[in-house]
């Protein structure tokens, strides 16, 4: 074989180790890289409807002028409704600004039972209008936060309110209580009717 032949004969080698070399090393390479993981399970929001874990209670509606009884003397009411404007008022849904009219009353809540009731956490839902449509709070009242548990023979009570213009006469306010994992410990109960 003459001298170019082995050259290029060399190079001919060279080349297929380099290749083999190269190949087997991207395939170790792919073989050894880590797991890709598999998603992980998303955490439960207590907006979740899907989500929440199921307790049996079924949803209660009732009049704005009626008082529910959740059992062993736990009841709740809604007394006082009133109209105001707030001037200078602005809707963070709606982005509204200016002299805005609002609808407020108060939540009533007893324990004529022998036990302590919890309360907890209480979400609370307001829609006006016919059709209804979903309202928000202006939060205008003396005491807003509801208290978290009541004693044998205790009361208590906390201001609500929600932005309604004049014409808005249906109301439904919702109001649920809650442990601190967001899991009911009563029904939700939605109070509806018309308001002047």
């Amino acid at each position: 074989m003459t001298r170019t032949g082995w050259l290029v004969a060399a190079a001919c080698t060279a080349v297929a180790l380099v290749l083999g070399f190269g190949a087997g090393w991207f395939a170790q390479r792919a073989s050894a890289a880590p797991p890709v993981p598999e998603p992980s399970a998303r955490n439960p929001h207590p907006d979740d409807v899907e989500d929440r874990p199921e307790t049996g209670f079924e949803a209660v509606t009732v009049g704005l002028d009626e008082t529910h009884d959740f059992g062993d003397g736990f009841t709740i009411g809604l007394d006082g409704f009133e109209r105001g404007v707030e001037v200078g008022g602005v809707d963070p849904d709606t982005g509204q600004e200016g002299d805005l009219p609002y609808l407020s009353w108060t939540v009533e809540i007893a324990n004529e039972g022998s036990e302590t009731v919890r309360t907890g956490l209480v979400t609370r839902s307001c829609s006006v209008g016919d059709p209804l449509r979903e309202s928000g709070s202006p939060v205008l009242g003396d005491s807003v936060n509801p208290p978290e548990s009541l004693d044998p023979g205790q009361s208590g009570s906390w201001d609500e309110d929600c932005w309604a213009d004049e014409e808005d006469t249906h109301v439904q306010y919702t109001v649920e209580f809650h442990d601190q994992d967001f899991v009911p410990l009563y029904p939700a109960v939605t109070f509806a009717g018309t308001v002047g």
